[in-house]
């Protein structure tokens, strides 16, 4: 997957992952791939995750403690459960990058959305982010707005649609390439890559090379991806 994105986690340590459907199986992809080249890696999010459940958990973010923690595991979750059912980051990312050889995190939601588009505030990108990951699920092609978008007055405002419109291979590609979208706080010095997901179809994989080559001509490079059933949500990666 590092190599499909064309980042090294080198030069990008810390990568957030924004968007839509397939932020929490890419992370943990990149995650798994990274722990088994001999990386140390910590998990956290900028705004709320589901734990995994066999990964180590912890709130503690205090450098030394935590330092100890990833050379001993050498894959750490960061977070605390500030409500009943999801983790809440914790920490100041430049410090937990010191921790640590890679940083992976979920800075935004879709609510189980293919494609969003952010409001004020959204995404999360803390000092301190190398490279952001914009993910959009392959699925939205053909679904109206109403059924495949996160956010459904901003993406029509965006695209000037309504909600009972179909979402084209064109409506992904502005989303994903537009500062007020899925690139919505990118700066020059962060790279920008994209994953399209769920391209598990015939009709899906065509509208993904469709957009991946539109992109590829805006200067976005893009990686093509599906996920079996036991990998998505991450569980099968540890």
């Amino acid at each position: 997957m590092w190599q499909a994105l064309a980042l090294d986690w080198r030069c990008c340590r810390a990568v957030a992952l924004v968007g839509g459907g397939g932020k929490t199986s890419t992370m943990y992809a990149l995650a798994h791939e990274a722990w088994a080249a001999g990386q140390t890696v910590v998990i956290t999010t900028s705004t709320h995750i589901m734990p995994h459940p066999r990964i180590c958990l912890t709130g503690d973010v205090t450098q030394q403690s935590l330092r100890a923690l990833v050379e001993r595991e050498r894959i750490v979750t960061v977070g605390r459960f500030e409500r009943p059912d999801k983790l809440s980051g914790v920490g100041v990312l430049e410090e937990i990058k010191t921790c640590a050889a890679v940083v992976l995190m979920e800075a935004d939601g879709a609510r189980q959305r293919p494609l969003k588009v952010p409001r004020e505030g959204e995404p999360v990108l803390p000092p301190g982010v190398d490279a952001v990951i914009g993910v959009a699920g392959m699925d939205c092609v053909g679904m109206t707005l109403r059924d495949g978008c996160h956010r459904l007055e901003l993406v029509c405002e965006m695209l000037e649609k309504e909600p009972w419109d179909l979402i084209t291979t064109q409506d992904v590609v502005k989303i994903l390439c537009s500062e007020w979208g899925t690139k919505k706080g990118v700066t020059e010095a962060m790279a920008y890559r994209c994953v399209l997901n769920k391209a598990d179809t015939p009709a899906r994989r065509t509208a993904a090379q469709e957009i991946a080559e539109a992109l590829q001509v805006r200067g976005v490079h893009a990686a093509i991806t599906q996920y079996s059933p036991p990998e998505r949500g991450g569980q099968a990666f540890f």
